[in-house]
């Protein structure tokens, strides 16, 4: 019977009445009766693209998933950006922004129906933040002011207006805001600089209108937040990128049951995919468990060039276990990485990593690092890495090399220190022998200490003269490590040196932190993508241990101690975390972190040394100057401020790219008037 009623609501007449407001019929239209319409489907449920989690070694696939699985912004910008990005879990703050050389553009789409807010943090919080908060009152007008912190706590207005409102609306149930300003406002006092440096963005809102100019009410301890954003990221036509030959194959952790330590490097073997021409690969994305974030901290996909033994398939292992097999001894050329904060990495349209032909990756370990600091029980995790590749060569294969310090108990940091200083040589030796005679260029890298880490550089010299910086991060984040983009590709040529700098706050710490591969330990590393590929693929350094064993005193100390025993009456390390660190013991340590003697590495992807390439050993290079901090230009009056951000705007004006990419709008000179009027007010 239901179904008999079930046919009838689409087979049967149907009466109609088309009435107004006031309920009466409209004039001359007639009752009339037709059936349910032919031309009308059924309605379609929404069909989710899954992927499956299951236990074979990889699989493909040609279509494509949202890799970050992130909310999607539900409003269209006012114009295309350079870059966007959805700040929240639940999709209510969305921001899209440009930039040129000396502005930024912003836009937020909030879904509330009262105050927003922006800000650049030194650290994530209120206190020391440069802040912009408006809303669009229910008659339509826009308020809008530039505002700094001090403390936890209602914003004051900034003197110096520097953040330039340019339109704002609702809609939709979303308040809508564009504004500007310049990337250094030079107001040292309440405004911080915009630069390449990893930028802690904090945004709130709340759904109450402000009756007043103060009037914002609490945000409340939800709707805030912070990202770690590089804001000038380098703008990538990503479509582009992709061509519509390209696969997806992915590789996934198989029901890991996550062990209940703080940190644990689990990795997993697969076979190649099933391929028998040269391919390139073209793109690469995470997939992190629902589930496991938080708990997915790193991915490194290493590219192997050994026989393939099939028998470990089935079994994952301890990264860094005695127990593990033979064969990932010597894989260790990484491929793909991935760490969080990071999203999906597109190679250069004329670069890929070569997959398929002779003397390509025979197989692949998946390097998964968690971190698991309750120590759960109950989580089983099946993220990996999804790749792309395409039948259609590109002009370079692509190569990755790892530079800076050896990871190991004798890389040392102090305690209570605010700033200390590890560095990783490259030396001009290994590059002789690794780098082809024309060069290599590079064109992304990816930065990487732990918990301590504070700011990185890495600097290229070439006969013993600084030829430029290849990367820094004066305000690293352990939980923002993206794949960096060049603006400009930059060679490095056999016999350049790499110098890379890590600088590491301890303040927190009551005893010695050394170096490994645990978060409370730490390192000092730079992947550097390059092309073309060559054999270069690891070259590091670390400072001599008898250099600062004898530095610190302790060498009569350590005659009955075994420094190769891992025993713990006998294990070196237990004197050291036993030292009374003194100003002077620590200034020593950090005297022959500069001056002593290093051990250097060089080699290949199968971890094997360069042939006729003898021990190096050197010390810090002489000709190698301190890290200099940047000093900001300050302005000391209103009018200054004034002239400069109006400056910026005109040169936005007249310079602005008709490009997707490099798109900055221009401003018109009625804007430009009534901002000179306001701030004069």
């Amino acid at each position: 019977m239901a179904n008999a009623l079930q046919q009838t609501q689409f087979n049967s007449n149907n009466f109609h009445r088309c009435l107004k407001r006031d309920s009466s019929e409209f004039p001359g239209l007639k009752s009339y009766q037709v059936p349910y319409p032919s031309y009308v489907g059924p309605v379609t449920g929404r069909v989710q693209d899954c992927i499956s989690y299951n236990s074979t070694a990889g699989t493909t696939s040609t279509t494509t998933m949202s890799s970050s699985q992130k909310p999607k912004p539900t409003m269209t910008p006012s114009e295309s950006y350079m870059h966007s990005a959805v700040l929240d879990e639940d999709g209510k703050y969305t921001l899209y922004w440009s930039y040129n050389e000396t502005s930024i553009v912003f836009e937020a789409h909030v879904q509330t129906t009262g105050w927003l807010g922006l800000g650049i943090s030194p650290n994530g919080g209120m206190a020391g933040a440069d802040i912009a908060i408006g809303w669009v009152g229910h008659d339509g007008q826009t308020f809008f002011k530039d505002r700094y912190a001090t403390a936890i706590g209602k914003p004051p207005i900034d003197p110096h207006q520097d953040w330039l409102l340019l339109s704002g609306k609702r809609e939709g149930g979303f308040t809508i805001l564009k504004f500007t300003r310049l990337l250094d406002t030079k107001d040292c006092e309440h405004d911080l600089p915009i630069t390449t440096d990893t930028l802690r963005i904090i945004w709130a809102y709340n759904n109450a209108m402000p009756a007043s100019e103060d009037g914002m009410d609490y945000h409340g301890p939800i709707s805030r937040g912070s990202k770690s954003i590089n804001l000038l990221e380098p703008a990538q036509n990503k479509d582009a990128l992709l061509p519509a030959s390209a696969v997806r194959y992915d590789f996934l952790n198989r029901n890991v049951s996550v062990p209940a330590e703080k940190t644990t490097y689990w990795c997993e073997i697969f076979r190649k995919p099933p391929i028998t021409t040269k391919q390139h690969l073209v793109k690469y994305a995470p997939v992190i468990q629902k589930g496991s974030k938080g708990v997915v901290h790193h991915m490194i996909l290493f590219a192997c060039y050994t026989p393939f033994d099939e028998s470990l398939l089935e079994r994952g292992y301890n990264c860094y276990d005695s127990s593990k097999p033979d064969t990932m001894i010597g894989c260790g050329n990484p491929m793909a990485l991935w760490a969080v904060g990071g999203e999906d990495f597109y190679f250069p349209p004329d670069v890929g990593f070569s997959l398929g032909a002779v003397g390509d990756p025979t197989y692949f370990i998946l390097e998964t690092r968690y971190d698991n600091p309750q120590q759960r029980t109950d989580i089983i995790d099946n993220s990996g890495i999804m790749l792309w590749y395409t039948p259609e060569i590109r002009k370079y294969d692509a190569g990755l090399a790892e530079v800076g310090t050896l990871v190991g108990d004798f890389m040392m940091i102090p305690p209570r220190q605010k700033s200390f200083q590890i560095s990783g040589i490259c030396n001009s030796n290994c590059t002789q022998a690794a780098i082809p005679p024309e060069g290599i260029k590079t064109f992304a890298y990816i930065l990487h200490t732990h918990l301590a880490g504070r700011k990185i550089h890495v600097r290229q010299y070439r006969d013993e003269q600084l030829v430029d910086v290849l990367a820094h991060d004066d305000n690293y984040d352990f939980n923002y490590q993206q794949m960096r983009w060049l603006k400009k590709e930059k060679t490095i040529m056999p016999g350049d040196s790499l110098i890379v700098d890590c600088f590491y706050s301890s303040t927190d710490r009551a005893s010695l932190t050394l170096g490994g591969i645990a978060t409370t330990e730490e390192m000092c590393v730079t992947y550097i993508y390059y092309y073309p590929r060559s054999e270069f693929s690891s070259c590091q350094s670390l400072v001599s241990p008898r250099d600062q064993f004898s530095v610190l005193g302790m060498n009569e100390s350590l005659a009955n101690f075994d420094v190769e025993s891992t025993d713990e009456p006998n294990h070196w390390t237990k004197f050291l975390q036993n030292a009374q660190w003194t100003p002077s013991l620590t200034s020593a340590l950090q005297r022959v972190q500069l001056k002593g003697e290093n051990y250097h590495i060089c080699q290949k992807g199968d971890m094997t040394e360069f042939p006729g390439l003898p021990a190096i050993i050197s010390k810090y290079p002489s000709y190698v100057g301190p890290v200099k901090d940047r000093v900001q230009d300050c302005l000391s009056s209103n009018a200054s401020t004034v002239s400069t951000t109006v400056s910026a705007l005109e040169m936005t004006t007249t310079s602005a790219d008709n490009s997707a990419n490099s798109q900055v709008k221009g401003f018109t000179v009625g804007i430009i008037v009534l901002f000179l009027i306001h701030m004069c007010m």
